[in-house]
């Protein structure tokens, strides 16, 4: 929900859960309101229980899913080629496993420098928000915490940031308000990606 919108996928994969093991589906709401947890958590706070092969029953669908209904916001494409114009690193931090098959489905990969999840390319490491995925991240690319920010949408995302010393910067295309977000200690917040633009040309070096 930063650089995509993958919530209508997500909550199409976990209403497939659903109907296979006789519960009531979830909303897009509902869906949204958790939509950055692992999916062990997602199962619990979406369906009300996790049991392990319900992630089998998930990734069943999941590809033919984020191939019809994964899609990169308007703005994404054209602000991350201007990034790539400043010459600045772009990397991916996200707790899907291997983020790289959505990246190249969806066009985005080519903009990357990196792409981390919880199993590539570092091993396996621990889910957001524990701060070892943004860490190693900047050991990848040997460039201090204070040249760096991490944009994300949820609060998730914003207490990783933080738990790096890491700038977090808010973006309100996930379920959280400019009010909210400040409230959780963001350095900025912005209602598009395109708003990082100004940023990093007039608000610190990043």
């Amino acid at each position: 929900m930063t650089v995509v919108d993958s919530s209508y996928a997500i909550m199409e994969g976990f209403n497939f859960v659903a109907r296979s093991v006789g519960l009531p589906e979830v909303s897009h709401e509902l869906t949204m309101k958790h939509i950055a947890e692992p999916i062990p958590e997602y199962c619990k706070s979406l369906l009300g229980d996790f049991k392990p092969e319900w992630v089998e029953l998930y990734r069943s669908q999941s590809d033919r899913l984020e191939r019809e209904l994964i899609k990169p916001f308007p703005d994404t494409i054209p602000t991350l080629e201007k990034l790539r114009a400043l010459n600045k690193k772009l990397a991916m931090a996200s707790n899907r496993e291997n983020p790289v098959k959505v990246s190249e489905r969806t066009g985005l990969i080519k903009y990357f420098d990196l792409i981390a999840g919880a199993v590539v390319p570092f091993g396996k490491i621990a889910y957001k928000p524990d701060p070892e995925m943004l860490n190693r991240t900047l050991e990848y690319f040997d460039i201090p915490v204070d040249e760096a920010v991490y944009i994300g949408d949820s609060e998730i995302d914003i207490q990783t940031a933080l738990n790096a010393k890491m700038r977090p910067i808010g973006i309100t295309t996930g379920n959280y308000s400019h009010e909210a977000f400040k409230k959780m200690g963001v350095w900025r917040s912005i209602d598009n990606l395109s708003e990082l633009l100004d940023i990093v040309q007039h608000d610190g070096e990043c």
